[in-house]
């Protein structure tokens, strides 16, 4: 896996969704739906928001293949890509006391259905996600990537660079609960 990636996330309809999936079972391989509960942690000592955007995140994952701990600092220069470390986590439990012991508390849990798809060097990810909607990522992965390429993707369903939302999920979820 490679630690750098240029992922941009879109709020979208039922009906976008569809429409995508349609056009990708034609080229693209499913790589599986899964149910996911997303921990996220944040720490008491610095914050991991500026300006509306999440800047870093840390999160354990789980599915039923087991936890992992991922850890994300979004760079938002001329093109937003992110570093991203993960590790698969033996006991969600330890980790916990280890994030807890560390000062961080736990920030929110989200529960989202996840189905993927790779069709070149995208990966597309479709989120349903419980009191929020429909989200879908579209990450590159490539050395000589560009969001360019992304929105040349999009482009055929409506979609462009004013759709793309760099808030975390964690703001997303906050205005739907109205929090913020």
């Amino acid at each position: 896996m490679k630690d750098k990636e240029i992922e941009l996330k879109f709020k979208i309809t039922n009906d976008q969704r569809q429409r995508i999936i349609q056009d990708l079972e034609k080229i693209a391989e499913k790589k599986g739906t899964s149910h996911q509960i997303d921990t996220y942690y944040i720490p008491n000592f610095r914050e991991f928001e500026k300006d509306g955007k999440t800047i870093e995140c840390v999160r354990i994952r789980e599915t039923h293949k087991g936890a992992v701990l991922c850890y994300k600092h979004i760079h938002y220069e001329a093109q937003v890509y992110c570093d991203e470390y993960e590790t698969k986590v033996e006991s969600k439990e330890q980790i916990e006391k280890i994030l807890f012991a560390l000062g961080f508390s736990v920030q929110m849990v989200i529960d989202k259905t996840r189905e993927s798809w790779e069709y070149k060097n995208f990966e597309f990810d479709f989120d349903t996600v419980k009191n929020l909607g429909e989200l879908m990522e579209v990450e590159l992965e490539s050395e000589d990537a560009s969001a360019e390429e992304i929105y040349e993707w999009v482009s055929k369903y409506g979609l462009s660079e004013k759709d793309v939302t760099y808030e975390g999920i964690q703001l997303l979820m906050k205005k739907a609960m109205g929090e913020v």
